[in-house]
């Protein structure tokens, strides 16, 4: 049919024209950018994929970069090392080259000045060793009253005041600040009416007990029937004069009864008489389920109890804590705790008890990296560390002790890469037989009882991996303590013993660290080598996914480059249409 009014064919071609048009121009697009997805409506599910991709892509861009500058850590500090090695290996020489007799003082004095002027330089490099602001080598004294890791301070203002919160309100969830005595009793009496399920909660502020001294005193946060199950964060504030005074059969007692996690919390001079309880404890009588964790805590003042009684707590998994305690009872009493395990952590604690007595647990699994300088005293199963143990690994021990069972552990366990105080030569590493120890040292003998400065190692956190898994993150401690190197400095006139002892343990400590920082390097090198294959993997598939095959493209864009010629070409002959029917007239 020909018409005037509507020119079928010219519709049908302008159709088809700006088809082609937008196919040659969606081609365009592709050959300048490169990607044949180039916004959500090309693929939708593929453009999701893709944008994963390369949100992961740079994720293990960060994470290479971050391995790299951690070898580079690592490389400054065994280089440092390296040269500290060299001068206690020259220290030795002369250590051994005096001890001949065949020296006057004249020579003595000269062998003496270059031992000072290496001493000297060890000492500069272990105090200057750093990499772009970060300590490598030093271990930093911790102040008596401190948080063994630098607590980062979490803003409460805009946090609700428990104080607002009415007592039958039942808690989850949030955040929530405390910053006085009445809030944290508020906090202890919402618990034990099983309020608290869940939530945040802040010191925002330091926090005097002193009112709650009569009677029996503090009720403990949290009991067996209803524990705290939210966590505390103590911020880096300090609860001060806690005082609790029962002779009740109970479980349970300290500042919190059976608590969550607790973190960052500081409880200084304590008193907690609880002579007929178990599990009893400065901070906290028990975890939940004794599966939370107590982080960078401490304590200090005195503790009673019966069975399970530690100078932090009475069953607990501790790390990076310790207390300075006076603890007393009868059953597994330790220095931070009665029963648990303890890792990064230290005591200066006075123990005493009955049975299964430890400068650091009354009994437990296992202990690392940790030490202790408590006086412990006791009748049966009485160790330096542990009363009753496992494992132990990584310990120092220059505890006094009484009625010492075992230099570490008071009955069997497995004890490896731990020193102690030759003050106790002769005694066996642990009580009973079987024992498995490797790799055990002794201190330097001349002074019956020196104790270990109070160190914290350096440790820094690697961030190598695209996530908050612990598989993501290496944790770093390139630090070593040299707090004898001083008794170098009279090589001569000296006993050359004691001289050649003092060098070889300190030998052994660098040399130790030095393993350990090739353990690390080759660590990074696994972890570097595992970023590559993952990274070259994920843009091998986006390329697959998201990049464009440009011949295909180029194919395409010709193709509709053809198709808009014809379309123009026809839609012109399709116009003349209505001419045509005009001519019928």
């Amino acid at each position: 049919m020909i018409g005037i009014n509507t020119n079928l064919g010219s519709l049908i071609v302008q159709s088809n024209l700006k088809k082609s048009t937008n196919a040659l121009n969606t081609a365009i697009e592709c050959m300048t950018t490169g990607f044949k997805i180039n916004r959500a409506k090309d693929n939708a599910a593929n453009y999701s994929i893709s944008t994963n991709m390369s949100t992961k892509i740079s994720a293990y861009e960060v994470a290479e970069d971050n391995a790299l500058i951690g070898l580079d850590i690592l490389n400054t500090a065994s280089s440092s090392i390296e040269l500290i090695s060299s001068g206690l290996s020259r220290l030795r020489a002369l250590a051994e080259q005096a001890a001949n007799g065949t020296y006057g003082s004249e020579s003595l004095d000269a062998i003496n000045k270059e031992a000072n002027s290496i001493v000297d330089e060890i000492n500069r490099l272990y105090t200057t060793t750093e990499f772009n602001g970060v300590q490598l080598l030093k271990q930093d004294r911790l102040p008596s009253a401190n948080f063994i890791k630098e607590v980062k301070t979490v803003d409460t203002s805009g946090m609700t005041k428990l104080s607002e919160v009415d007592l039958n309100t039942t808690i989850s969830s949030g955040s929530y600040s405390i910053s006085t005595a009445e809030e944290l009793a508020k906090l202890s009496e919402m618990t034990n009416t099983g309020k608290i399920q869940g939530g945040n909660f802040y010191l925002a502020d330091n926090i005097d007990l002193s009112g709650y001294q009569t009677g029996e005193g503090w009720t403990p946060i949290g009991t067996s029937a209803n524990p705290f199950k939210g966590t505390f964060n103590g911020n880096g504030y300090v609860i001060s004069n806690l005082y609790i005074n029962t002779t009740a059969s109970t479980t349970n007692v300290g500042l919190f009864g059976v608590c969550n996690t607790l973190n960052n919390v500081g409880v200084e001079n304590a008193y907690v008489y609880a002579p007929n309880a178990d599990y009893v404890g400065i901070l906290t009588g028990s975890n939940r389920f004794h599966a939370n964790t107590v982080t960078n805590c401490y304590s200090s003042g005195n503790v009673v109890g019966r069975n399970y009684v530690g100078g932090l707590g009475g069953r607990l998994i501790v790390s990076d804590c310790y207390s300075k305690a006076n603890v007393t009872g009868d059953y597994s009493i330790g220095g931070i705790v009665g029963n648990g395990t303890v890792s990064n952590s230290f005591s200066t604690s006075n123990v005493s008890g009955n049975s299964n007595i430890g400068g650091i647990i009354g009994t437990g699994d296992w202990i690392k990296n940790c030490y202790t300088t408590s006086k412990v005293s006791g009748n049966k199963n009485v160790g330096g560390v542990a009363g009753g143990l496992s494992w132990l690994e990584g310990c120092y021990v220059l505890s006094r002790c009484e009625s010492l069972d075992g230099i570490f552990s008071g009955n069997n366990a497995k004890i490896s890469d731990s020193y102690y105080s030759s003050y106790y030569t002769g005694k066996p590493m642990a009580g009973g037989t079987g024992q498995n120890v490797t790799n055990v040292q002794v201190y330097d003998g001349d002074v019956p009882f020196e104790p270990i400065p109070e160190y914290h190692p350096v440790r820094f956190d690697l961030q190598v991996g695209i996530d908050s898994s612990s598989g993501s993150s290496i944790t770093v401690d390139t630090s070593f303590d040299i707090w004898n190197l001083e008794k170098l400095r009279n090589i001569g006139y000296v006993d050359s013993s004691v001289m050649l002892k003092t060098v070889d343990e300190l030998l052994s400590r660098v040399n130790e660290r030095q393993t350990s920082l090739g353990a690390y390097q080759n660590r990074l090198n696994s972890v570097l080598e595992e970023i590559s294959i993952k990274y070259d993997n994920l843009l091998s598939s986006r390329s697959t996914i998201r990049d464009a095959d440009i011949a295909e493209v180029s194919s395409e864009y010709i193709r509709q480059q053809i198709l808009q010629q014809a379309a123009a070409t026809l839609l012109a002959t399709a116009n003349q249409t209505p001419a045509i029917a005009l001519q019928l007239l």
